[in-house]
């Protein structure tokens, strides 16, 4: 029983692990314009006061992004993004918007909890 009990929850937990692909992809999607320049985004990012940033800041965005899709740099990559979207969460929070940062924060870290979770033990930790 043990055994067929393990199998269940490692099957489980391999569905659940790539929770991560949506907060990666809505990075690597609103990146893209960024980069490009395309006009509802500038105009978007100069609500923000950070028109002049746009190129800059969908490069990070693209950045953290591929380095979190690198299986071998995917803890620095996960810290990149953790860090990239609680900037986010912080100019939702300013500007009162919806904060979809806030969710895409929790997708990240569950996905991330399922993808290696000794990363969250305190003890014994291989980062």
């Amino acid at each position: 029983m043990d055994i067929m009990n393990t199998k269940d929850t490692n099957a489980r937990r391999n569905r659940l692990r790539f929770i991560w692909v949506i907060p990666i992809l809505l990075l690597i999607v609103t990146a893209i314009p960024k980069v490009i320049g395309l006009e509802f985004m500038v105009i978007n990012m100069q609500k923000a006061n950070m028109g002049h940033m746009t190129f800059y800041i969908g490069v990070i965005e693209l950045i953290c992004a591929i380095v979190f899709l690198i299986p071998k740099t995917r803890k620095l990559g996960f810290l990149l993004c953790v860090a990239y979207i609680g900037g986010i969460m912080s100019a939702q929070w300013i500007g009162k918007s919806f904060n979809m940062g806030l969710i895409m924060q929790i997708l990240l870290w569950i996905g991330m909890y399922f993808e290696d979770s000794n990363l969250f033990r305190l003890s014994d930790s291989k980062f």
